[in-house]
C-alpha cells in the first residue's frame, strides 16, 4: 500500500469488521478525501479485498453528481471524494425526528439517485439504503455513500452470490429464500428510512411496527402514511413498482398539502372578514343607535316619572287605610 502515503490522515470517522474509514488530505491535490482502509488482519480477510475491488469497479462506473466519485484504488485501500456535511442518523440523534414536509424534499432527492441507479442498462441494487448512508451536504443537496453492499441485477439469476443489507432496514428477500434482490428490494429500504426519519421509530421493534402499519402516526398525513406502508409490503408485488411511481406519489402529497394549506388560509380570510364586516358595521351604526336610544328616554322618562308618583300615592293610601284598621 505505497501509495497511500500520498494521504495525510486526519482522522477517523468510522470502523466496520474489516475496514476503517478516515478523513484524509489528498497531497497533490490539496483536497480532502475519504479513505477506506482494510484491516490487514482478522476471519473473512480475502474476501473483504474481493468485495472492496468490487465497490471501487462499481463506483468507477457510476456517473451521478450525488454519488462520490472514485479517487484512487489500490489493493487494501480505496479512496473517494469528501463530502462535508451530515449524515441522516447524525441529524436524528442530535435533532431529533424530521418533519413530513423536511422528509419528502429529502425523499424527492433520495429517489431521483435511485432512479438514475435503476435505469442504468444493467440495474444497480443498492440494498443498504438507511439513514447513515445518506449526507446532506454543507451545499444542502443530498449524497448517497457507501456502495459495499451494492450489486448489479441481472434477469434470469435465482438469487444473490451473498446477502447484504442492515437489519430493520433490509427486505425480507435480502435474506437470501425469495430470489434475487431487484429494484423493489431498494424501494423498501427506502420506506424503513422514511419511517425511522420521521417517527424515531427502533424498525427493529416488531410491535412499533404493526402498530404503525394499523394506526399511523399522529403527526404524519394520512397520504404520507400510506406512501410509507405501500414502500414496505412484505410482498415485492405489493410495494410501488418503480421510482418513478413513488416520485409521483411524493409530489402529488405535496400539491395537496399546499392545496389544503391555501384552503385553510382563505377559510382564516373569510372569517377574518366576516369579523371585520360586522365590526365596521357595529361602528357604522353606533352613533345612530345611541342618538336613538337618547331621544326615546328623553320621551319617555316624563310618562314613566308620572307613573311613579302614582303608584306611590297609592301605595301610601294602601298604608294608611291597613294602618287605620289596626289602631281600631
Amino acid at each position: 500500500m505505497k501509495d497511500i502515503k500520498r494521504y495525510r490522515i486526519i482522522k477517523k470517522i468510522g470502523e466496520g469488521g474489516t475496514s476503517e474509514v478516515y478523513v484524509a488530505r489528498d497531497k497533490r491535490t490539496g483536497k480532502k478525501v475519504t479513505v477506506k482502509a482494510l484491516k490487514e488482519t482478522g476471519r473473512g480477510a480475502f474476501k473483504a479485498k474481493l468485495s472492496l475491488e468490487d465497490e471501487s469497479k462499481m463506483l468507477r462506473s457510476l456517473n451521478h453528481p450525488r454519488i462520490q466519485k472514485l479517487v484512487d484504488y489500490e489493493e487494501g485501500f480505496m479512496v473517494t471524494e469528501h463530502i462535508s456535511g451530515y449524515s441522516l442518523s447524525e441529524r436524528l440523534r442530535v435533532n431529533g425526528v424530521f418533519s413530513e414536509k423536511e422528509t419528502v424534499e429529502i425523499a424527492i432527492e433520495i429517489i431521483g439517485i435511485l432512479k438514475y441507479l435503476h435505469g442504468l442498462r444493467e440495474p444497480v441494487i443498492y440494498r443498504d439504503l438507511k439513514p447513515a448512508n445518506i449526507i446532506v451536504g454543507k451545499d444542502g443537496k443530498v449524497y448517497l455513500i457507501d456502495f459495499g453492499a451494492a450489486r448489479i441485477y441481472r434477469r434470469g439469476e435465482k438469487s444473490d452470490t451473498s446477502y447484504l443489507g442492515t437489519v430493520g432496514f433490509a427486505a425480507p428477500e435480502q435474506y437470501g429464500t425469495l430470489g434475487q434482490t431487484d429494484p423493489k428490494t431498494d424501494i423498501y429500504c427506502f420506506g424503513m428510512t422514511l419511517l425511522q426519519m420521521t417517527t424515531g421509530m427502533d424498525i427493529k421493534n416488531e410491535a412499533a411496527l404493526e402498530n404503525f402499519k394499523l394506526n399511523g402516526a399522529s403527526k404524519l398525513s394520512e397520504d404520507f402514511v400510506k406512501i410509507i406502508n405501500k414502500c414496505i409490503k412484505p410482498e415485492r408485488n405489493d410495494r410501488f413498482k418503480s421510482c418513478a411511481e413513488i416520485e409521483k406519489a411524493l409530489l402529488d402529497s405535496i400539491v395537496k398539502r399546499k392545496r389544503s394549506g391555501i384552503v385553510r388560509y382563505l377559510k382564516r380570510g373569510v372569517a377574518a372578514a366576516a369579523l371585520a364586516a360586522v365590526m365596521s358595521g357595529a361602528i357604522l351604526y353606533a352613533k345612530p343607535v345611541i342618538s336613538y336610544v337618547t331621544c326615546d328616554a328623553k320621551e319617555r322618562m316624563p310618562a314613566f316619572k308620572g307613573r311613579l308618583y302614582v303608584a306611590k300615592e297609592r301605595i301610601t293610601e294602601f298604608i294608611d287605610k291597613e294602618f287605620l284598621k289596626e289602631g281600631k
